[in-house]
């Protein structure tokens, strides 16, 4: 379960580098840009570039890659599937063949090119997200996301679901200890019975939860508007000259998306 609270901490976004200093408005408007690049890019280069970049400069902020590899092994199992399943099912000329279980199976050169450019836009996109996560706290988000005219309802869920998603993780957490020193997963039947009762308990214990903290704000004068906001300076010449350079970096962007590579 630490692998857990690895994932969701804001640890290495509390850390002072070059990425961290950069105004949240800037880093905001560069990651919907460039999210946006990656849907919409016909050229699988321009995804796998988005990965790479975004590993080369995690790494300029001394983050293990270790880090990197856990962040992205999902998405990494995703688009092995996607992979995988188009090229089993899409397209007529056959790359390869083989036997499974008696089964023969070929994969389609058709299917794997566009297995390739759907698992490159998981990779890119994924990598753009996992980039800003790790150099941005949760606080700096919400500022930004309010001087973006988010409305503050959405803020103050967002700022909820931060706050509470560790007491969470903690909650499973002692269940699972408490559910394996029990001989809870002692075999496959008795694994999927505890999981079944981890499930229920968690659900349970976190609308108790949910109910307490609602009473004890409103106790205490709480009328709603968004939490965990900081304060942010007024753009200066550095953050203007970060926006404008995202006017010529997208038209490039955009013509190397548009260039079909097969």
């Amino acid at each position: 379960m630490g692998f857990l609270h690895h994932t969701f901490t804001d640890r290495f976004a509390q850390r002072d580098n070059w990425l961290t200093r950069i105004d949240v408005r800037v880093k905001l408007i560069y990651v919907v840009s460039l999210l946006a690049i990656n849907l919409w890019a016909k050229n699988v280069s321009v995804s796998l570039s988005f990965l790479f970049l975004s590993f080369a400069f995690l790494l300029t902020i001394k983050i293990s890659p270790l880090v990197m590899v856990k962040n992205m092994a999902l998405p990494m199992l995703f688009a092995v599937m996607m992979l995988v399943v188009k090229g089993l099912h899409e397209g007529e000329n056959e790359w390869v063949s083989f036997s499974v279980a008696g089964y023969v199976m070929a994969l389609k050169k058709e299917g794997l090119c566009s297995g390739l450019q759907t698992g490159g836009k998981i990779l890119g996109g994924v990598s753009l997200v996992v980039l800003f996560a790790l150099t941005t706290t949760i606080s700096q988000l919400n500022a930004g996301l309010k001087w973006l005219r988010m409305p503050n309802t959405v803020l103050e869920l967002m700022s909820f679901m931060y706050r509470y998603i560790f007491q969470l993780l903690d909650e499973v957490s002692a269940i699972w200890y408490a559910q394996r020193a029990r001989l809870g997963h002692a075999s496959w039947l008795k694994t999927i019975k505890s999981f079944g009762v981890l499930g229920g308990m968690l659900i349970i214990r976190a609308v108790e939860r949910a109910e307490r903290t609602s009473e004890a704000m409103y106790a205490r004068g709480y009328k709603g508007g968004c939490i965990l906001t900081c304060h942010l300076k007024p753009l200066g010449r550095n953050e203007y000259i970060c926006f404008s350079g995202i006017v010529f970096l997208l038209p490039l962007l955009l013509y190397a998306g548009n260039i079909k590579i097969w």
